[in-house]
């Protein structure tokens, strides 16, 4: 997606001699800027506290900027206070979660969730009175944990014209297999009807190309 990121990887008792050379292998174009090892574990102590979501709304905002950080042949990077409303991509077909309030999907890991469409945004408001007072010299510092999945509408991707079928925890494989299922009980069909109502056909896309100023 050409974002930054840090991979952390535990190589405990993964060497089986007393080469300790590494290959990193990858079938994507991924440019590494530096690696570096550590034989030791920090042992400042550390306290993590569980921060819930207070509030969470889902609506279009379009495309943030892109650019190359560090120059051209940097990786691309975006600037959130330049946005372009316009569609960029084709859309996947299918149902979509309405707009507006979102929070009872993102409490529990539990196959309800948002199905967010190119150009939408999720404002997410936390509340800082709940935690503790930081002690003296200590600092704090966030992570945001998130369970989901992305799927691209690529050539290449199976079903990569439609949102469906949905995933869903347990399932061995994507597409799922014709005996894997999305939870068909109550509570889940439920959601599907209550928050999956944005229907989105590949018209949209078409129209919105026809007529950019809508």
């Amino acid at each position: 997606m050409g974002k930054d990121k840090t991979v952390i990887a535990d190589l405990s008792s993964k060497f089986l001699s007393g080469d300790h050379r590494i290959r990193i292998r990858t079938n994507m174009e991924i440019y590494w800027d530096y690696i570096f090892f550590s034989g030791n574990i920090s042992k400042a102590p550390a306290i993590s506290t569980v921060l819930n979501p207070v509030s969470a709304d889902l609506h279009y905002r379009g495309f943030s900027r892109s650019y190359r950080k560090g120059g051209r042949y940097g990786p691309h990077w975006f600037d959130y206070s330049n946005v372009d409303k316009n569609r960029k991509w084709r859309d996947l077909s299918g149902n979509y979660t309405r707009y507006g309030d979102v929070l009872p999907l993102l409490i529990e890991s539990d196959n309800k969730y948002v199905i967010s469409n190119a150009g939408d945004e999720a404002s997410i408001q936390f509340d800082p009175k709940v935690l503790p007072e930081l002690k003296k010299g200590w600092k704090r510092d966030f992570l945001i944990h998130s369970v989901g999945w992305v799927k691209d509408g690529d050539i290449n991707t199976a079903l990569g014209s439609t949102v469906l079928p949905l995933p869903f925890h347990g399932m061995k494989s994507y597409p799922p297999s014709e005996n894997e299922i999305y939870p068909t009980d109550a509570d889940h069909q439920k959601y599907l009807k209550e928050y999956n109502t944005r229907v989105v056909t590949s018209d949209d896309f078409r129209n919105a190309l026809k007529n950019p100023e809508k």
